[in-house]
């Protein structure tokens, strides 16, 4: 039995062996010879399989454009004999006239042989007469640009009457360290040029490099059918139409534009700000809301910086919001805009100015400098200040010399003697008073006294050692919010109120981490600065006599 299995499986193996080598592979053109214009497909042929297998085509793409493939497996039965046999058919587009080469490819463990085709060219006559049927036209904005200034790229498509499309309009182009978006939706129309009537079909997109040098906007071709008329013979021809290769220098940020400023390079920038509900006065403790708006023609909105807003904590109370940052592409240039919300609380009244914000940017229509400030505003705030009483532990008593009258300066002949009974009751309910006031006071210390997290200023130290602009102002942050008791955004505002020389240090670290992506060392007299300023503050007791409550709620 063992031996019949084995001589059954070394037959099937043989019959294997004999049926791959059998197979047999051919390969044969449609035609010898055809115009630049026309395709030709190229047959192979398998026979005594069944199996299909994957082409390498790669071969091909030199001198053709591989248009269709497809596959069929076959079999027949003729006078009792049976042939299987599997077809692939390949449409190809000569790329260039002349004596092209078919080269071999491998099917399984075989190839094809090696074929030629002669290409024809076009008569110049007949050239023409494709090229005023379907053509593109493609322009740019410009062909030198700054880094992160906006390219248009415009892209239309041009077709005559009987002209047929075939393949899909190309999308986007695809460009290395550059963003590119779509401006609107892909538009369609009718034009003339040179007084003939056509169909056309627009893109825009808009390009925004992000390195300096130079990049390409790559060519892009379609495939479309045209009719022509040669001699008394009507035909039609397959044509690919393209563009081709666009190379776009971009320059470096110009040695002209402030390096102390974030780069911003746009063709129109405005700034402006509200305040709501608008109104000739406002009292003491309503809430306001302070919008900062930056609107941006030629660029996306996240290449604005955060604007500076910094109010006295002994003017207002302030609580910002995070930004809200959009983009426009719906018309032919980008449009980006930022708007920055706080809320803000008078704390007294009188005419409270707000300070006046300023955004420097780079005019890419007239290759200048441009500065947009918002216009001076002055609050009209009416009703009763919002008292702060801050009690420091060094701070001295009131002396009691001062507060003493003698009876001899006492009017009306009215003695010591004789108020006797009344100064003991007075003094008896002052006793309790002082008492509740002494209690009431250790309570709000008790309160407002929270317990310093151990490391923060430990961190704070380490990134002024460091050097660094993004650990200290993290660390700076958490070590006023903890000082202060307050947010971090209030906190900085707080602390930048110390003096003139700690608003500038400060507004130096801002200018050094929003630099919109150039190099820009956080000057060393800086970080001396803030180590002074902060060296400056004493730990203290503060109790706010405050009728406000927070308009948001606070964890510690």
């Amino acid at each position: 039995m063992v031996g019949r299995l084995t001589v059954l499986l070394l037959m099937l193996a043989c019959a294997a062996v004999g049926s791959d080598a059998r197979a047999a592979v051919s390969a044969q053109l449609s035609a010898q010879s055809i115009d630049e214009l026309e395709t030709v497909r190229l047959g192979i042929k398998i026979t005594d399989t069944r199996q299909t297998q994957a082409l390498d085509l790669s071969a091909l793409e030199k001198d053709f454009h591989v248009m269709n493939t497809s596959t069929a497996r076959r079999s027949q039965f003729l006078n009792g004999r049976g042939q299987s046999w599997v077809d692939y058919q390949i449409t190809l587009q000569p790329k260039r006239t002349g004596t092209l080469t078919i080269p071999s490819i491998a099917v399984g463990n075989q190839r094809t042989p090696t074929l030629e085709l002669e290409v024809h060219p076009l008569s110049a006559q007949t050239r023409r007469v494709i090229d005023e049927l379907v053509f593109f036209e493609n322009s740019v904005s410009a062909s030198t640009i700054y880094v992160q200034s906006q390219l248009i790229l415009t892209r239309r498509l041009l077709y005559s009457q009987g002209v047929q499309l075939y393949s899909d309009l190309p999308g986007a182009p695809e460009i290395a360290d550059a963003v590119v978006l779509p401006l609107g939706e892909t538009s369609s129309g009718t034009t003339q040029r040179h007084g003939k009537p056509y169909g056309v079909v627009e893109q825009q997109y808009a390009i925004f490099p992000e390195t300096s040098g130079t990049f390409t906007v790559p060519g892009v071709s379609i495939t479309a059918s045209v009719r022509l008329i040669e001699g008394n013979r009507v035909s039609r021809k397959g044509v690919r139409v393209g563009t081709s290769d666009q190379q776009i220098t971009v320059l470096p940020v110009p040695a002209i534009y402030p390096a102390d400023q974030p780069w911003l390079p746009a063709t129109n920038v405005t700034l402006f700000d509200v305040i709501s509900p608008n109104g000739p006065e406002h009292q003491v403790g309503d809430t306001l809301t302070h919008e900062l708006f930056v609107h941006i023609e030629g660029n996306i909105g996240s290449i604005s910086p955060p604007l500076t807003f910094y109010l006295s904590d002994k003017d207002y109370r302030v609580y910002p919001r995070a930004p809200a940052i959009e983009d426009d592409t719906t018309s032919s240039t980008v449009k980006g805009s930022r708007l920055q919300t706080t809320a803000i609380v008078p704390l007294k009244p009188g005419q409270l100015r707000l300070p006046q914000t300023e955004l420097y940017w780079w005019d890419t229509l007239n290759n200048e400098v441009r500065i947009s400030r918002t216009k001076p505003q002055t609050l009209h705030v009416t009703g009763q200040a919002v008292v702060a009483v801050l009690v420091e532990e060094d701070a001295e008593t009131t002396d009691a010399a001062q507060l003493e009258k003698s009876a001899d300066e006492m009017p009306w002949g009215v003695t010591w003697q004789s108020l006797l009974p009344y100064a003991l009751g007075i003094i008896g309910v002052s006793v309790v008073l002082a008492g509740l006031f002494g209690l009431s006071r250790l309570l709000g210390k008790l309160r407002t006294l929270r317990p310093r997290k151990p490391n923060v200023h430990h961190q704070l130290q380490q990134a002024f050692t460091a050097t660094d602009g993004k650990m200290i102002h993290h660390a700076l942050a958490a070590y006023l919010a903890d000082f202060y008791g307050c947010p971090s955004a209030a906190a900085f505002t707080r602390f930048s109120d110390l003096s003139e020389d700690t608003k500038a240090a400060m507004e130096a670290l801002n200018r050094h981490l929003y630099a919109g992506g150039r190099e820009m060392q956080l000057p060393s007299g800086a970080i001396a600065q803030l180590q002074a300023s902060v060296a400056q503050l004493r730990p203290r007791f503060t109790q706010h006599i405050n009728p406000l409550p927070d308009l948001y709620p606070q964890t510690s």
